[in-house]
């Protein structure tokens, strides 16, 4: 089996491309439909950064609604699903950035 790090960061590497490239296509083509279609396909990419950076809070909802203890386990789990979820937003955001920092350049 394949490494799962490198596996979450090969997808992570495409999605980052994708929004890139979705993002240019909204903010570099002439017509309105190309823009509206760069649009769809940004939220489509970013809807996947969402829901893969939510991911790890689906146990820590269950549990909750199970009505198990709040141990040291679950505060565990909580904080490193915060930290899961910040580093994902982040990578979804650098490539907002990137993508912002090449429509300037292309302007000038």
């Amino acid at each position: 089996m394949a490494n799962p790090v490198q596996a979450v960061r090969k997808l992570l590497d495409r999605w980052s491309t994708q929004q890139e490239s979705a993002l240019g296509q909204m903010t570099g083509r002439k017509t309105a439909r190309h823009r509206i279609a760069g649009f769809l396909k940004s939220e489509r990419v970013e809807a996947k950064f969402f829901l893969l950076a939510l991911a790890p809070f689906v146990p820590v909802m269950v549990s909750d609604q199970i009505g198990w203890s709040r141990g040291a386990l679950w505060h565990t789990w909580w904080w490193l699903s915060v930290i899961w979820a910040l580093a994902i937003i982040g990578m979804c955001f650098a490539s907002y950035w990137r993508a912002f920092r090449r429509s300037l350049r292309r302007k000038s």
